[in-house]
């Protein structure tokens, strides 16, 4: 209803996110009303303020029109109640953990009965001071001392504290993941939205009104949470990389039945969303759409198959009560469309925080607020600095801020936080007979003091294991380890040829190990995608192009004695096929349109060099090298009237100078072809194919180099002596790998783009 009116207001026109407004706008009416705050001449003299006090009468008078009590006055409404003897009082009346009473609360407690307030425990522990390098090596060092004391008193009750929370929850929450899967528990929920299990939900349900884009469909396919999973999860993921090959981006309902013949239970499911999505109205009320929600995911089979765990129950639980929630909306929404009915499921999914229920952890982690009036044996609270607390002040920006003062609100001036932070920090060290304060010296690039308002004498506390490491060397310690390292694989039997041609050499020379998951247990990371053309899609329209090019040019002559008009229609017909199988018509003409300008472009600079006819292009051929038999292909051969050879490879992505500096060449494709080639060769050069960098790169006998050249190599040996180097060079690498060479050893930069650290565990090689 907020949201209504703010829409329908003069203010709402100029509003671009009118959902986060209108929650901040619910948030200050509730603290209006807790307040006791008059909507006075005041707000009158800013348009945040004035806008507020314009919604909250326009609240007041539809809430009073329909009869409706909204949650900020429901304590008024029941005090009333309490002092005109309409509900009987309680007796008695406890309170615990107020630090602060509002004047609403105040009233209603004065209803009920003068209270009995339960103080807590205080005790008078001496406080142990330590600063950390950084805030890492803070929760480390707090996760291990929570893992010792475990181990000395399984029952007793640990506390440890963390202002931000909710910004260090991923490091804290992998970090205390050592102590045991029920040793811990955090206080701090994350979004329902972002949890598996519901971003699966709603993942199915945006499927079907308006379609996904692959690495969104990708999540979808190899979701746990879906019918016939158990059965097809092999295949699910094979046609998700099969997809990913083909280079496809949007999906929607139909065209993924299209493509998922090789999973038959999918295709069986997606038929019958299919035809359920088909009988749904354009608009209905909001209650419907839950139902048809419902049915829709029963349809994919949500949530699963298999048994779930206990988390994965309560995540179901609170789906349904937030479909409920959704369907709530029947009081103050009429007839909605499905588009509106989903955005409001998936907003409300966002903005509700779901936490996993207490099974009475020992170790509990909480944020300040909520740590605030419990007790504990042992007590840790951590990132003490300046900037942490006492927290800037924040004053409400629909309020006034004289009035906020007045009325002192919570976070409206530096004293009202200072004040705050005075007494959390009493609270906390009164609530252990054993705390430990903590601060983190330094984030990035940014230096912090200790908080201000904690004195005491601040230690480096000495580097300490992580949990992971304590265990491992507990293990050490109390059992008897054989260790085998072995980085050979058996070796290979070469009977016929090897499959993977030069990039057997790419890889051996990149890294052991990656040659040797990529050509010998055909591990692959599953395609990149992205939308339009990707870099690897423009090399090969490059490629096909010069292909068809010189395929029908055949000869420089001919290059020079075609008519531009035939030239440009060459150009044009190898661009047009060379997109031809781009997807998409609109990504076909841009693709068609660049190639066209770029070829033009180059085939000038091929103009200007010595006569030449083009002896093979995108060509096959079998050699044995290193004791393998592998296929090669040079992008193009072209013949000298002399004799010998000049080989090209095509580069339309960025090129290392020095790719070829080494006994690891980054680039051995040109090596490879040029040290088993049976005819002289007088040049092995790059064609850099590139807007804004067109050239030759590489190396040539005196008197055969191409045109403005550059020299791939610092050294000044000769094209023959280079030939010869390489030889030795592929020679050894073949040779390695035929032997089963795999250690995990790769290159600087090697790991970037190779996607296999799951399968060689690089980074814990890093780590140990």
């Amino acid at each position: 209803m907020w949201e209504q009116l703010i829409r329908a207001s003069p203010s709402g026109e100029t509003l671009l996110r009118i959902p986060e407004t209108a929650r901040g706008a619910a948030a200050t009416w509730g603290l209006a009303q807790a307040y006791r705050l008059p909507i006075d001449g005041r707000f009158e003299a800013a348009d945040d303020w004035a806008a507020f006090a314009g919604w909250s009468r326009e609240f007041e008078k539809r809430c009073r029109a329909s009869a409706w009590l909204d949650q900020a006055r429901l304590s008024d409404f029941v005090a009333d109640r309490f002092l005109n003897r309409m509900i009987t009082r309680p007796e008695p009346v406890y309170l615990s953990g107020f630090d602060e009473i509002a004047p609403q609360q105040s009233d209603l407690f004065g209803a009920m009965g003068e209270p009995i307030r339960i103080e807590p425990f205080k005790h008078e522990p001496t406080p142990s001071f330590f600063k950390f390098e950084d805030a890492s090596c803070e929760i480390d060092a707090a996760a291990c001392w929570a893992l010792g004391l475990l181990e000395r008193q399984p029952e007793a009750r640990i506390g440890i504290v963390v202002p931000d929370l909710e910004r260090r929850r991923t490091k804290i929450e992998r970090t205390f993941r050592d102590l045991g899967e029920h040793a811990c528990h955090v206080s701090l929920g994350s979004p329902l939205a972002e949890t598996p299990i519901v971003h699966a939900a709603l993942l199915t349900l945006q499927f079907g009104f308006q379609g996904l884009s692959l690495p969104s469909l990708g999540m979808l396919l190899r979701s746990p949470f879906t019918g016939g999973f158990d059965d097809e999860w092999t295949l699910r993921g094979l046609l998700d990389a099969r997809l990913r090959r083909k280079g496809m981006w949007d999906f929607d309902v139909a065209r993924l039945r299209d493509e998922c013949s090789s999973c038959p239970e999918l295709a069986r499911r997606l038929a019958h969303f299919e035809k359920m999505l088909r009988r749904l109205p354009s608009e209905q009320r909001p209650s419907d759409w839950c139902g048809d929600f419902a049915r829709l995911l029963d349809a994919l089979g949500w949530p699963g198959d298999r048994a779930l765990n206990s988390r994965e129950s309560q995540l179901v639980e609170a789906w349904r009560d937030l479909l409920s929630d959704v369907a709530a909306l029947d009081l103050t929404m009429q007839s909605i469309s499905y588009d509106h009915a989903f955005s409001r499921l998936r907003e409300i999914a966002l903005a509700r925080s779901f936490q996993v229920e207490d099974e009475g952890a020992p170790v509990q982690i909480l944020g300040l607020l909520e740590a605030s009036g419990l007790n504990f044996e042992h007590l840790w609270i951590m990132g003490l600095h300046d900037e942490a607390l006492p927290l800037a002040a924040t004053p409400n920006p629909f309020l006034p801020i004289s009035l906020q003062r007045d009325y002192v609100l919570p976070h409206s001036s530096a004293e009202v936080e200072i004040g705050f932070a005075r007494k959390l920090i009493e609270r906390f060290l009164a609530s252990a007979p054993d705390v430990v304060l903590s601060y983190p010296m330094a984030e990035s690039d940014r230096m912090f003091n200790p908080c201000p308002l904690i004195i005491g004498a601040w230690q480096a506390r000495p580097q300490v294991e992580t949990p992971t490491e304590a265990w491992v060397a507990r293990m050490r310690t109390d059992a008897s380890f054989e260790k085998v390292t072995s980085d050979i694989a058996p070796k290979i039997e070469v009977t016929s040829e090897q499959s993977g041609g030069a990039s057997i050499f790419r890889d051996m020379a990149a890294c052991p190990f990656r040659a040797f998951a990529r050509h010998r247990l055909s591990a692959r990371p599953l395609e990149e995608t992205v939308p339009g053309l990707s870099y690897k899609d423009r090399g090969n329209t490059v490629h096909r192009a010069m292909q068809i090019i010189w395929t029908e040019l055949q000869s420089h002559a001919r290059l020079l004695e075609i008519v531009p008009g035939d030239l440009r229609d060459l150009i044009s017909r190898a661009a047009s096929a060379a997109a031809g199988s781009i997807p998409h018509s609109i990504g076909r003409v841009l693709e068609q349109r660049r190639l066209e300008r770029l070829l033009a472009e180059w085939l000038e600079i091929e103009k200007s060099r010595s006569p030449f006819a083009v002896h093979a292009a995108e060509t096959d051929r079998l050699v044995s090298i290193g004791g393998l038999e592998v296929k090669t292909r040079a992008d193009r051969v072209d013949a000298l009237p002399c004799g010998s050879e000049i080989i090209l490879d095509y580069k339309t992505g960025k090129l290392n100078s020095k790719a070829w500096e080494t006994d690891r060449p980054d680039e051995p494709q040109l090596p490879f072809y040029c040290a088993t080639n049976d005819r002289p060769i007088a040049a092995a050069a790059f064609a850099q194919i590139r807007v804004g960098e067109l050239g030759f790169q590489g190396l040539a006998e005196p008197g055969s180099a191409l045109p403005a050249m550059t020299r791939m190599r610092s050294e000044e040996p000769s094209l023959q002596q280079q030939i010869s180097r390489w030889r030795a060079m592929l020679e050894n690498l073949a040779e390695n790998f035929r032997d089963g060479h795999a250690d995990v050893d790769p290159k600087p930069k090697a790991c970037e783009h190779c996607g296999l650290w799951g399968l060689c565990r690089i980074r814990e090689f890093e780590n140990a």
